[in-house]
């Protein structure tokens, strides 16, 4: 708050009566990342991973023009969800996340199933955004990782000579694309085989049931 004051040039207590708390700045900032992040996405086509992907892409690609905002949801809770809105406003965390389960549902997930999709989809996005926000990957390095494996020891490290290499190489968006591919090909194993064994288990309730009425 008192750096916001400096840059604009007035007194901390103008920002703060404006503003309100540090608290109520990071929310407002993070419901305006939210919202644009909500307004690029189309409309959801029941398409589950058409839908899903896009989200994921989308938000990757915000990461990437906003890395400080992944840097700090990484360490802080608070407003990584839910923001502090007055009455009447659009809380654009919860639109978001309103959206996002929409198109579980849609695909035919479980409130329970969807839940976890959710979860599972916002902590590999969140990992995503901050390697990339930190350029953390690989290739960013790539000669310093190239150089520490090729000093070691082939007897010592045999697996990490061999692999050693192609790690050094990994760039965060190569990362990014085959582990969201991974990660949807488990949904949707996940849910098929969720259908295909209730499409089992229907037919034998069935017959047990038709068998005990005779």
């Amino acid at each position: 708050m008192v750096q916001l004051a400096k840059e604009f040039g007035v007194a901390p207590g103008l920002i703060h009566y404006y503003l309100g708390s540090r608290d109520d700045l990071i929310s407002g900032v993070l419901n305006s990342y939210y919202r644009r992040r909500l307004e690029a996405l189309p409309a959801l086509t029941g398409r589950w991973r058409a839908d899903v992907e896009k989200i994921a892409r989308i938000s990757y690609s915000f990461s990437l023009d906003m890395p400080g905002v992944s840097l700090y949801v990484a360490s802080h809770n608070r407003f990584r969800l839910f923001q502090s809105v007055s009455p009447g406003e659009i809380d654009y965390g919860l639109a978001l996340f309103n959206h996002t389960t929409s198109a579980f549902l849609q695909g035919g997930f479980s409130a329970d199933q969807t839940a976890l999709a959710y979860h599972l989809l916002a902590q590999y996005l969140l990992s995503s955004n901050v390697s990339a926000a930190g350029r953390q990957s690989p290739a960013e390095h790539s000669a310093y990782i190239r150089e520490k494996f090729d000093a070691a020891s082939a007897d010592s490290y045999p697996a990490a000579k061999i692999v050693g290499t192609a790690f050094s190489e990994l760039s965060a968006d190569r990362a990014f694309d085959e582990g969201l591919r991974l990660l949807l090909d488990g949904f949707e194993h996940w849910i098929g085989s969720q259908v295909a064994e209730a499409d089992t288990v229907a037919p034998r309730a069935a017959k047990r049931k038709r068998t005990a009425t005779r």
